[in-house]
């Protein structure tokens, strides 16, 4: 699980990278933080999908979980990361890397439960 989600931070790094550097709209990192968020949900569940978890959840059903849990963690990291680089004007990749850490708190208490948890029904 851990070389997973190394793997899933460095590709979201470099997402958010490419995003952030084509992004017209304003303001521009905390969009960017959105938009490549968006992007990593997917790709991260397809990560762990293959690599980490044995228990083989109907794919669209456990993609929707997963944007289903994601949705509080993308409200709540995107007014996180709104703050810190609007109000205490931080270093975009910095306050990426704080929303990241913070995000990926709140999806490694919930992934296992909720997404990839094989229901009896």
């Amino acid at each position: 699980m851990l070389i997973v989600a190394l793997v899933g931070a460095v590709l979201s790094f470099v997402t958010y990278e490419v995003v952030f550097y084509l992004n017209p709209l304003s303001p521009k990192a905390t969009s960017s933080w959105i938009i490549a968020f968006v992007i990593g949900v997917a790709r991260q569940h397809a990560l762990h999908r293959y690599f980490t978890f044995s228990h083989k959840v109907p794919y669209f059903k456990s993609l929707y979980k997963a944007y289903v849990l994601d949705l509080g963690g993308l409200l709540y990291s995107s007014g996180l990361h709104w703050v810190l680089s609007n109000t205490f004007k931080l270093n975009h990749r910095l306050v990426w890397l704080c929303c990241l850490l913070s995000t990926a708190l709140i999806s490694f208490v919930f992934l296992k439960q909720y997404v990839f948890k094989v229901s009896n029904d």
